[in-house]
């Protein structure tokens, strides 16, 4: 195949997978969770993505990303797209200053990332509101949400260098003419 061709299949998957994670948070993530915190599964694919495509296409799927989660959310559509933007093009950062294949460092950064986000949406959200429970918010929710994002991308990393790997593969078989 071409490289625009792979191009195309990536970003295809990129998009299949962003809306069958999206399915999966909303229906079977409620199952899954832990002292009544479920993960963001949404967070981590883009956080793995990113360390794996850079700092633009780390922003493009953290955009996408957050577009999706913004039109299910059904608050402020553009919230968590320009978020999620950020926040990919952050984790596209480390693509150039770390082994971006090193399992730690995605699990570094998850619960980094996750908390950086997670402050972020907590802190727009209530503009203007008091900030009460601070550090209720940190021990039971905030930190156990870090915790179970950067367990779970373990798995999302890999998935997501199995089908880059191919990819990669499909790109360097020469095309017929």
């Amino acid at each position: 195949m071409r490289s625009k061709e792979v191009l195309k299949y990536k970003i295809l998957v990129y998009i299949l997978s962003i809306l069958i994670i999206i399915l999966f948070q909303t229906t079977v993530v409620d199952f899954i969770k832990i002292k009544n915190v479920k993960p963001n599964l949404i967070l981590v694919y883009t956080i793995c993505a990113s360390i794996l495509e850079g700092s633009v296409g780390g922003g493009i799927i953290g955009l996408f990303a957050g577009l999706a989660q913004d039109i299910l959310s059904g608050k402020i559509l553009g919230f968590y797209a320009l978020l999620g933007m950020y926040l990919g093009v952050i984790a596209g950062m480390i693509n150039r200053r770390l082994h971006k294949d090193n399992i730690l460092v995605v699990i570094f950064f998850s619960f980094f990332l996750t908390v950086v986000y997670e402050c972020g949406v907590y802190f727009l959200s209530n503009i203007g509101k008091e900030v009460t429970n601070i550090f209720y918010i940190f021990k039971n929710i905030l930190y156990i949400e870090a915790l179970y994002n950067a367990g779970l991308s373990i798995i999302i990393h890999v998935l997501i260098i199995k089908v880059n790997t191919k990819f990669e593969i499909e790109r360097k078989i020469p095309a017929k003419y």
